[in-house]
């Protein structure tokens, strides 16, 4: 194989050798741009814009943790039962309770079928603020909406 390849090249000119071996340094060229720098250059961008998402999304749960605990330092003892309260509050932010249970003062269990998520965890939080708590939640996508239902015990903070 050496020795047929050998036989073509002397078979070619002093200008075509100077032709070829530009054409192979190209063709060299192309090959490292495509196979290797294309690729890692990509790689490396991907990278950075996932590490941009993931600074913003830690972010972003910095300040839902800062909110939460402002607001259980902050949070206003009331006389209202929770049931009450809480109703009062759903009203005021704009949702429709299916269904409420009373459980004594200090504790109500409620249901929500429709609501979009970032409202219902802002109302959740601005409770917190006023002395209620979630004791127990279940949070479950409702349908291809963008929406959640939700079933939620609150409880009075401190009992």
């Amino acid at each position: 194989m050496m020795e047929s390849f050998r036989q073509w090249w002397s078979g070619r000119t002093a200008r075509e050798h100077v032709l070829l071996i530009i054409m192979g340094v190209l063709v060299a060229l192309v090959i490292l741009w495509l196979c290797v720098y294309r690729p890692v250059e990509s790689a490396l961008r991907q990278s950075a814009l996932d590490n941009m998402d993931a600074a913003q999304r830690y972010g972003s749960v910095l300040r839902k943790v800062e909110l939460i605990k402002q607001a259980g330092s902050a949070a206003s003892a009331s006389s209202l039962p929770v049931e009450q309260i809480v109703g009062q509050s759903a009203g005021e932010a704009g949702f429709t309770l299916d269904r409420v249970q009373a459980q004594g003062n200090d504790r109500v269990e409620l249901a929500i079928a429709s609501a979009r998520s970032t409202a219902l965890m802002a109302w959740i939080v601005s409770l917190e603020a006023q002395g209620v708590v979630v004791e127990k939640a279940m949070i479950s996508p409702s349908g291809g909406t963008g929406t959640v239902s939700a079933q939620i015990t609150y409880k009075r903070a401190g009992s």
